[in-house]
């Protein structure tokens, strides 16, 4: 787990998850880690988001609309963060 600048997150996000296996995921999580942002990958297109934090959701997304859509989720759950944790969830871990 690290901590990145919430700066970063998007274009760190958006790598990380060309990378992601299906089945695997990551979390972007507050310092505190009681509000939360799982993207999981489906398949080579589809990606599942589920928040918990603010709103409780869950939800299927396309790969392409994921930067717009990253913009929103951050305002939203991480409004006065500076700094939040990026993890990699394998597709053992459960939520």
């Amino acid at each position: 787990m690290r901590m990145i600048d919430i700066n970063r997150t998007i274009p760190t996000v958006l790598a990380r998850v060309k990378s992601l296996q299906k089945g695997n995921a990551i979390r972007i999580a507050t310092f505190k880690k009681d509000r939360h942002i799982t993207i999981h990958r489906v398949n080579n297109t589809v990606l599942r988001i589920i928040r918990h934090g603010f709103t409780n959701d869950e939800y299927e997304l396309e790969e392409a609309k994921l930067k717009k859509e990253m913009k929103t989720l951050l305002k939203q759950e991480f409004p006065r963060s500076n700094k939040v944790h990026l993890t990699s969830v394998s597709a053992d871990e459960r939520e």
